[in-house]
């Protein structure tokens, strides 16, 4: 079996809060009533030495949360006395408080052999915490204090207290109690095994734990699984509550492992071979779960189930309720993996499975490493083809359903291979969004597009404007703004010339951030156009507050629009619906005369489709703009 010990649950150093505050010296005036004594025994006790206000209102509420008893001396002298008294587990103390000679509480407290509480002083400043680390307490915190967070930090801490007592207890056990103490707190005070949001150990501690638990498989015959758990909705989570909640989310998903962890006693009463061993945060987004099991595939397909369900349920922050899509990957030691890099990669590589196939669980297989090889492949290859000028667009005009006359070209990025076929972009596009090239590659296509078209009008073709596609990593970049900025200038275009079609699965989603970009694009001049329409399932709620100008109906309702079905009702509602908010409507997709016809009678403005052109070079599409002009 694994190492006994439970790792499931470790504290922190201290969060990473950057606060620069002017240095105030603070000294608690002299009462001559005595301390408040914290209350009986049975629960673990802290101390609260503070002046700061807000500290005073909500310190006492979580760490009673925590089933604290809490003490709160008057001043500085019955601040000593209460911790030699009543023996606090934990002492949070402000940096700030001091004797009359300057010297800070917190340092008589570190220094008196007779108390032995975790100190946890908090830091209003960086000099005050950096005095406050060079005097080595349990913890520093620096302002603002979170104390929820603080509250399951001082739990830990005082666990820990609890278990020392109980192996002090044992005299044959002494020696070793004590050099488990130690060997806790060097490893608490450091900041590379825990993380800070979640307080589980880091992946690297989890990397140390799991070879440990493979080596008591070998040993005992057991069989160990790793499960990797990710989200697929996490991402909206931070764009609609930002990354201060979305800590919270995560710091409750860790709460949740541990818990389930923690439930052990009731999972061997129902399957007597399962045992957990340990839960970590392996980044922002990821967690992993360690088990040993007997090799009963009924057992750790319930204990799936029941992390599934713990998952599936709603978490409480700020006052809102999030839903969050857990995707879960599991790999097996012995039988997946020789090593623990490879089981944790193949328990990650599911995981991703799981995700691309819209949550739940994932077992490994070989298939699975297969497909993560060839996205890497494909990754590689793409840098490699933006390198050698490898990738090509191919252009599709975009005629006035009235007369015909081509209004604008659609830039489309097209893959050609060795042997003359080309890679299909439902392929090369979501795994460019993923690893990051979207960025790159979007911005070849906007400089080329661009160019062509400065290009066609040098030589007499007077074709109002180009229309380029927008991913979402692209708005979400930073700088995008800027480069449409930049490319327009380069090229000698103004703003009107080009028009950025963002797809309404892809990009629209009410993301404040990305409505400002779209709001200034819009005030650069830039035309904004909604693709792909009917596809998604957000855009209609919030259209009227998009700063776009077109609206281009995705080809799955052209292709009946001809009919009496529900493909030509839902047709013309779309036009009357865009028409009606100013927009200008177009139709893809249109392959047949009887098709245009119907949209003619429709009222719809414009339309691309195989009717005029299929996407072609921008060699042919030269000849057809000349034939056409």
């Amino acid at each position: 079996m694994p190492d006994s010990r439970d790792y499931s649950r470790r504290p922190p150093e201290h969060p990473e809060i950057e606060l620069t505050q002017t240095l105030r010296r603070l000294r608690l005036p002299k009462a001559d009533t005595k301390p408040a004594s914290i209350e009986p025994d049975g629960q673990p006790r802290a101390m609260l030495v503070c002046r700061d206000g807000a500290s005073r209102k909500w310190a006492p509420r979580w760490l009673r949360e925590a089933d604290f008893a809490l003490g709160e001396p008057a001043d500085y002298q019955h601040a000593l006395l209460m911790a030699r008294d009543d023996r606090p587990d934990v002492i949070f103390v402000e940096a700030a408080i001091t004797d009359a000679g300057g010297q800070p509480l917190y340092r008589r407290l570190l220094d008196a052999a007779d108390i032995g509480a975790r100190i946890i002083v908090l830091a209003s400043t960086t000099r005050e915490y950096q005095a406050a680390a060079e005097a080595e307490p349990y913890d520093v915190a620096r302002k603002p204090w979170e104390w929820r967070i603080l509250a399951r930090r001082a739990k830990a801490a005082a666990d820990l207290c609890a278990a020392e007592r109980q192996l002090r207890e044992s005299e044959d056990a002494r020696a070793k109690a004590l050099d488990l103490a130690d060997t806790a707190r060097r490893r608490l005070r450091s900041r590379e095994t825990f993380e800070p949001v979640t307080g589980l150990p880091n992946k690297s501690k989890f990397i140390d734990i799991l070879a440990r638990g493979m080596t008591a498989v070998d040993r005992d015959g057991n069989r160990l699984a790793v499960l990797v758990v990710g989200f697929n909705r996490f991402r909206l989570v931070v764009e609609a509550m930002g990354h201060e909640y979305a800590d919270l989310v995560m710091a409750q998903v860790g709460d949740t492992l541990s818990r389930c962890l923690h439930e052990a006693d009731r999972i061997d009463t129902d399957l007597p071979g399962l045992k957990a061993a340990a839960a970590a945060s392996l980044d922002t987004t990821r967690f992993a779960v360690m088990f040993s099991y007997s090799g009963d595939p009924a057992e750790l397909q319930a204990l799936q189930q029941r992390l599934l369900e713990e998952l599936s349920q709603p978490f409480l922050v700020a006052g809102q309720t999030v839903y969050l899509s857990a995707c879960i990957g599991i790999a097996e030691y012995p039988g997946d993996a020789e090593d623990v890099d490879s089981l944790l990669q193949r328990a990650d590589n599911a995981m991703r499975d799981a995700q691309s196939r819209g949550g739940g669980f994932k077992y490994y297989c070989t298939e699975t490493d297969a497909a993560a090889a060839r996205k890497l492949r494909i990754e590689h290859m793409l840098h490699e083809a933006l390198d050698n000028g490898a990738l090509k667009l191919a252009y599709q005009p975009i005629s006035r359903v009235s007369n015909g006359k081509v209004i604008a070209t659609e830039a489309l990025l097209r893959w050609p291979q060795a042997d003359g076929s080309y890679v299909s972009p439902e392929l090369f596009v979501p795994i460019a969004e993923e690893s990051g090239v979207m960025v790159r590659m979007g911005k070849f296509v906007l400089t080329e597009a661009c160019r062509q078209l400065a290009v066609w009008r040098q030589s007499g073709i007077d074709l109002p404007r180009v229309s380029v596609n927008v991913s979402r990593v692209q708005l979400t970049s930073g700088d995008f703004v800027k480069q449409v900025r930049d490319t327009l200038r380069s090229s000698g275009l103004s703003p009107d010339s080009l028009e950025l079609e963002l797809s309404e699965r892809g990009v629209l989603g009410g993301d404040t951030d990305i409505l400002g970009q779209l709001h200034e694009l819009k005030a650069l001049g830039v035309r904004l156009a909604i693709d792909d329409f009917g596809t998604g399932a957000a855009a209609i709620a919030y259209l009227k507050e998009l700063p776009v100008d077109v609206l281009k109906i995705d080809r799955s309702y052209i292709s009946g629009v001809t009919g009496d079905g529900k493909e030509a009702a839902i047709a013309s509602a779309m036009i009357a619906l865009g028409q009606s908010l100013g927009l200008y409507v177009v139709a893809e997709g249109v392959e047949s005369e009887d098709q245009l016809a119907t949209l003619r009678q429709l009222g719809c403005n414009a339309y691309q489709g195989f009717l005029v052109s299929r996407p072609a070079g921008s060699d042919k599409i030269t000849g057809l703009l000349q034939a056409l002009s």
